[in-house]
């Protein structure tokens, strides 16, 4: 059960650190059944090193917010990237084990669309073998538009691409 008092904001600087250990658990937890311990720890090495993170907060094109409980501690966080004026690639979305299944990956979901405000279409990448993100996705109207293959060394991610097209009538922020 999620605390009552749920805040999503932009990522801090000084919580880099923090973040990065929440993704190395969240990938430990989520993927050890799918990928391999040397395939985590790459991933981790180059998408959750504090430098990478570090650049996508200070990123102007960059949405990273994180939700936080009423206690500071971080239970999910999420990452958009403007490609375009009206375009996002969101490079992630996660929620901390024992919180997932309670409307916070939706509630991040709604807040990196209201972050980029004009936003029409986002795409997004999913791990082929998580079916559960990738009904997630559906629920939330991401279609598959395609499928991509991310070299980890001696393996590969396959991935699946989705996207999400929102008309221009409903492509103002909402609350």
């Amino acid at each position: 059960m999620l605390p009552m008092r749920i805040a999503i904001r932009r990522a801090r600087l000084s919580e880099v650190p923090r973040l990065s250990r929440l993704l190395g658990l969240i990938w430990r937890k989520t993927f050890s059944g799918l990928l391999s311990r040397r395939a985590i720890r790459e991933v981790s090495r180059r998408w959750h090193s504090g430098k990478h993170l570090a650049g996508q907060v200070l990123d102007r094109e960059c949405f990273f917010g994180v939700a936080e409980d009423g206690r500071g501690r971080i239970l999910g966080l999420t990452t958009l990237r403007r490609t375009g004026r009206s375009c996002a690639f969101m490079l992630r979305l996660y929620v901390r084990p024992g919180c997932q299944g309670a409307g916070l990956g939706e509630r991040l979901l709604s807040a990196g669309w209201r972050a980029c405000p004009g936003l029409r279409r986002m795409r997004l990448e999913v791990l082929s073998g998580n079916p559960r993100a990738i009904a997630f996705y559906r629920r939330h109207g991401f279609r598959r538009v395609g499928r991509r293959r991310e070299p980890l060394g001696e393996e590969a991610l396959e991935l699946v691409v989705m996207e999400k097209r929102v008309p221009l009538a409903q492509a103002k922020p909402r609350d």
